[in-house]
């Protein structure tokens, strides 16, 4: 183990300067840095060997419906060496060849639909690289993390990865999780001190992919790249994400897989029963072992839809393309297909529907004087205004900034200060100059210089800018104090320099700093804000407008607290102001004491970082406004009409929330104003007790004692309820299981009944109190609003929707939105948002439009859609007709009506390319208008489509078939009757003198007749199937927006491939198929016509009448 190992957490950090050649103040040199970039390389860790391309290659070879391919085309080989004997068929080995070339195309297809997952991986990390905030010859700037090098001072804060190991050297209410190294759960606090000899378990050292939960702080970097911690562990540790998670597709292409093997089994074993017990002994020389060998190849490739595994790269290829045209990218393509299934989305409120642009509008203070910003209301008037002479005193001098050539301010604002020359109002403004004072030192906003990487053309473009980093609202109140009151922020915090602070976390929703006044030396300012419900708690008095300390009576809270609720009814942010003087003496008292229980290990009840607790001085409030997004209104509209339900979740209070939820139409005016808004409450009955009242308009509906409350695993995906630790051959049932269905939800009744037509506001405090009614009766409203949240309530929600049966997509843009990202079925980032959020979701909205939603939910039931037309194209001609075939020649002793050779062609050949351009169809128009598929029967194989693609057009298009067949024989002399039963008679007892070699002919022109048949017919339904509801004149293919050129190109290669199969003598006298007369193939086209007409008036009656038996039983 290297000295850096042993004793870089134990040393005293004046050494750890010295080692890197480092200082806290102003960091690492420029000159420095690229010397030990040079000895150190980049912080990257190696990353695991890509997948060789051979064992890729090797293992599509024997996967899927390949793995039965396989065996086809080795008995093939079989049946024509050595079964052949002397004179072996050429078909036979005509058929193996073409088997494997099937097995080579399919593989090949595979391997580049997993090439091309691997490509979006590496393209998702690319989008979002990491920086780092570091500080070097004493600025402050952001750069790549791959750029650190040891001895660099990172700057931390709440939201943050660490992007290296590091010593911490300050720490501000700092906890980190290192969960995904250390498999511990719990943050851990931090210190600056070594609090044990062994590195891993010192609380002051962080290490690298460590998230920051809470707090800000500084530390020095001490190992990069592979010389971390997680570094040196990554050969077991990195696994390769090259997005193989069993999504919702691999499932339904497992099932159809599955099906297919069991059908084809059960077939195989009735055929060889058959012929092992009757046929051998009664007909010997009927159907010999090479020829049930044939019939079995024949059953192998009847049931296996070739052009499936085809037609799900295709979709997924044309998925990609048209993801990448509407701004969205997904780490895996597989994962759009939920969005089929989606059913409920839960949606931040901040920077999702919002704009995440906080403009303070205006401030108020005493109960009621008030102060409009100037610029964002068309009232310009200002009530009890005056500029602070004591911000004006303070805010001199300049701030001089490092300026780099091509640096550009950015946001560039304006705004025009007001001068003061109001006299009168000067020996008021203590408690104005006291709110401004305080955003001022109460925000952690900062100036810095950004390295913005772009990536166009494989050329990295380094553009430094100058940007204002920081929380929405620290952005917020630093453009105010900086464009409205020209202050000097940077001097200002200098000459009241920050001794502590406690950063804002969504549990307290508050923060609070102490700074030394510059004024009175001897005084230590306590500046407290956040949540207003939250700040009054804290406070026993307020500062009125002539600059009075006043008792904050039970009255005036009131007049505070609804002042606040009218604002937030308007939509605005309402941020709180207090604060609390304290001598130096009282306050070094009060934090040597929180250091000392610390040390001792004293557990708080509240841990405030050493803060007081109580007796704060109330000031004021701080509105702010965040504008809607503009396409999120008729987005979330549209959402509606496609039966999603939407629900918020955010951290905002209730009113707020409520007035957003409006503004958008989460709140309609058909459910939440006409019909009103439910609520409840949690009350102690007579006997202590909580009970739980639920109100209606306001109006008592009902009273709940709470009841069962079912445990689940929190923090996971799975569903399920808690149990003991299974044994291992039910884990391995349960991974078996995981690949074929999803985990069954325990209230999944609940998703089945009908929605409660009203509106619903409940607060993250009330969900400690829900048991399963409650959950159960929340949940089910159609509209719902979820305020002041934490993170991990935020999950829980999202995890009781999936308990009972609903697919959530959740979307975010936050730090504190990623548990939900991470755990929902689709989760869904802002390319605006934290970096945390984006690594923690499935797909990024890269042109951060809220209507991108629409493009995503569209895409996924048009792939369903899409994947549900391709199984039920294939399965009539490529199974069900196919099967027939041999069972008659089994069964009824007539001549075999398909040759195994004709059904691969069919199936390999025809209906694979009619098929892929089934694959390319346009969305239907109805599309966004139906609901979402149910998880529980709305799978790509159910009964609906067995039935429809069996009983109705598999036993048309086979009895056409077999009429075609028919027809043939009885217009060339032969009978019905004289052909069934015949067996190894066949032609000895003909009507018509034929010789063998006339029979053998007309066997294989009656072959290639009903495979004739069967292509034409599949034309037909190919122009009914590509439709699920629309009219085929509504969704017409030949011209307008719906039109499908790759279908009529599809179409002409089927024909030329019939053509070329049955028309050129080489290959008849090779595969023993022959020319077909047109007039024995004409009936289909009659049939099929009638098939047409009868479908047409199938989806008539779902459109006219969805209640319908017909409806009821459509696919």
């Amino acid at each position: 183990m290297s000295r850096l190992d042993q004793d870089v957490h134990v040393i005293p950090m004046e050494s750890v300067f010295r080692r890197f050649h480092s200082n806290q103040r102003f960091g690492l040199s420029t000159a420095f840095v690229h010397d030990a970039q040079l000895h150190y390389g980049t912080n990257q860790i190696t990353p695991p060997r890509s997948q060789n391309y051979f064992w890729l290659l090797f293992q599509q070879l024997f996967m899927g419906f390949n793995s039965i391919l396989w065996l086809g085309g080795i008995l093939a080989l079989i049946a024509y060496q050595p079964l052949g004997g002397s004179n072996p068929s050429i078909t036979n080995l005509g058929l193996g060849i073409v088997l494997f070339l099937v097995i080579i195309c399919n593989a090949s297809l595979n391997i580049y639909q997993k090439l091309k997952s691997i490509k979006i991986i590496a393209s998702f990390s690319k989008l979002s690289p990491t920086t780092a905030t570091v500080r070097r010859d004493g600025v402050e700037q952001q750069i790549p993390t791959n750029e650190l090098v040891p001895g660099d001072i990172i700057l931390i804060q709440t939201g943050d990865v660490l992007p290296a190991d590091c010593r911490f050297l300050t720490c501000e209410g700092l906890k980190v999780n290192s969960a995904e190294l250390t498999g511990e759960t719990k943050p851990i606090t931090v210190t600056v001190h070594c609090t044990g000899q062994i590195l891993m378990e010192s609380t002051n050292i962080g290490f690298y992919s460590s998230f920051v939960e809470q707090g800000m702080g500084e530390a020095i970097v001490i190992a990069t790249g592979d010389n971390t911690i997680l570094g040196k562990m990554s050969g077991t540790t990195t696994k390769d994400n090259s997005g193989d998670e069993i999504t919702n597709l691999h499932r339904e292409v497992n099932r159809f897989v599955l099906f297919v093997l069991v059908a084809d089994i059960i077939s195989i074993i009735i055929l060889w029963i058959t012929w092992l017990g009757w046929l051998n002994h009664s007909h010997p020389t009927f159907i010999t072992l090479t020829g049930n060998i044939l019939n079995s190849i024949g059953m192998i490739v009847s049931f296996l839809p070739v052009g499936l595994p085809s037609a799900i790269t295709l979709v997924l290829v044309i998925v990609a393309k048209r993801m990448s045209q509407q701004g969205i990218l997904g780490k895996s393509l597989q994962i759009v297909e939920s969005f089929n299934s989606v059913s409920v989305i839960t949606t931040d409120k901040t920077g999702t529907l919002t704009k995440n642009k906080l403009v303070v509008s205006d401030i108020f203070w005493d109960t009621d004087s008030e102060y409009k910003i100037n610029g964002h209301e068309e009232d310009t008037s200002y009530t009890n205004m005056i500029i602070p002479h004591k911000i004006r005193r303070l805010s001199v001098g300049s701030l001089h900034i490092p300026w780099h050539p091509t640096a550009k301010i950015s946001p560039a604002v304006e705004r025009s200060s007001v001068a003061l020359n109001n006299q009168e109002n000067r020996s008021r403004a203590e408690v104005f100059d006291d709110l401004i004072l305080g955003a001022a030192l109460c925000n952690n906003a900062k100036i810095r210089l950004v390295k913005d990487i772009q990536h166009k053309h494989n050329i990295i473009k380094i553009n430094p800018e100058i940007h204002i980093m920081g929380d929405s609202v620290d952005i917020a109140l630093y453009n105010l104090c900086v464009y409205e009151f020209r202050m000097e922020i940077d001097e200002i915090c200098c000459l009241n320099p920050r001794l502590r602070s406690l950063p804002f976390n969504s549990e307290n929703k508050f923060m609070i700093t102490a700074n030394r006044l510059e004024s009175k030396r001897d005084t230590i300012l306590m500046t407290m804000k956040g949540a207003p419900e939250v700040i009054i708690q804290y406070c026993s008095s307020y500062k009125s407008n002539d600059g009075q300390i006043l008792p904050l009576t039970i009255e005036i809270k009131q007049k505070l607290l609804h002042r606040q609720e009218m604002l937030s009814k308007n939509g605005y942010r309402v941020i709180a102001m207090s604060q609390q003087k304290l001598t130096k003496m009282r306050y070094d008292q009060l934090i040597q004491r929180y250091e000392q229980r610390q040390r001792s290990g004293i557990i708080f009840n509240q841990d405030l970082n050493g803060f007081s607790t109580e007796n704060y001085c109330f000031l004021g409030f701080f509105s702010l406004f965040d504008s809607p997004r503009f396409d999120v209104p008729d987005s979330i509209l549209k959402i509606r009409q496609a039966h999603i339900r939407i629900a918020m979740i955010t951290g905002d209070h209730p009113t707020t929330a409520i007035a957003v939820a409006q503004q958008v139409n989460i709140f309609s005016d058909e459910i939440s104003k006409r019909n009103g808004i439910d609520t409840f409450q949690i009350e102690e009955n007579d006997n202590n007790h909580s009970v739980l009242r639920l109100y209606r308009n306001e109006t008592l509906l009902q009273e709940h004692t709470r009841g069962i409350i079912t445990p689940f695993h929190f923090g996971s995906k799975a569903t399920t309820t808690i149990e003991k630790q299974p044994s291992w051959y039910k884990r391995w049932y349960s991974l078996c299981r995981a690949q074929f269905s999803e985990p069954k939800p325990i209230f999944y009744k609940e998703k089945e009944k009908e929605k409660i037509p009203y509106a619903l506001v409940m607060t993250g405090s009330q969900i400690g109190y829900m048991d399963d009614f409650m959950w159960n009766w929340v949940l089910s409203h159609q509209e719902l609003v979820f305020a002041r949240t934490s993170p991990e309530q935020k999950l829980h929600i999202i995890m009781e929707f999936q308990r009972r049966g609903e697919t959530v997509a959740a979307i975010g843009d936050g730090t504190n939105d990623a548990p939900s990202l991470k755990y929902a079925d689709v989760g869904i980032a802002m390319q605006s948002g934290t970096n945390v959020s984006k690594e923690a979701s499935d797909m990024i909205l890269l042109d951060n439009n809220f209507s991108s939603l629409i493009s995503a939910i569209e895409t996924g039931r048009l792939l369903a859609d899409n994947l549900k037309k391709v199984v039920i194209y294939l399965l009539p001609a490529g199974s069900w007709a196919e099967l027939w075939p041999i069972m008659f020649n089994m069964w009824f002793g007539i001549p075999l009506s398909l040759s195994a050779f004709l059904a691969t062609i069919l199936c390999v050949l025809n209906d694979l390319t009619i098929s892929l351009a089934m694959a390319t169809e346009k969305p239907e128009t109805e599309i966004l208008s139906r609901p979402p598929s149910n998880q529980k029967n709305g799978h790509l194989l159910n009964i609906k489509l067995l039935t429809h693609a069996y009983l109705f057009i598999g036993n048309l298009e086979c009895f056409t078939a077999f009429f075609c067949f028919c027809y043939y024989w009885i217009d060339n002399g032969i009978s019905f009757y004289s052909f069934m039963f015949t067996y190894e008679y066949f032609g000895e007892n003909l009507p018509t003198a034929y010789n063998r070699q006339d029979i053998n002919q007309m066997i294989n022109v009656s072959q290639s007749v009903y495979y004739c048949s069967l292509c034409i017919f599949q034309i037909f339904n190919y122009f009914s199937t590509r439709t699920r509801y629309a009219s085929i004149f509504q969704h017409n293919p030949f011209w307008g927006q719906n039109r499908n050129w790759f279908a009529l190109v599809a179409i002409m290669i089927s024909i030329i491939v019939q053509l070329i199969f049955t028309q050129v003598t080489w290959l008849n006298e090779i595969f023993d198929t022959a020319p077909v007369p047109a007039k024995y193939v004409m009936p289909t086209i009659g049939f099929g016509i009638g098939w047409l007409v009868i479908d047409e008036f199938r989806k008539l009656c779902v459109r006219k009448f969805p209640h319908s038996i017909i409806a009821r039983i459509a696919w």
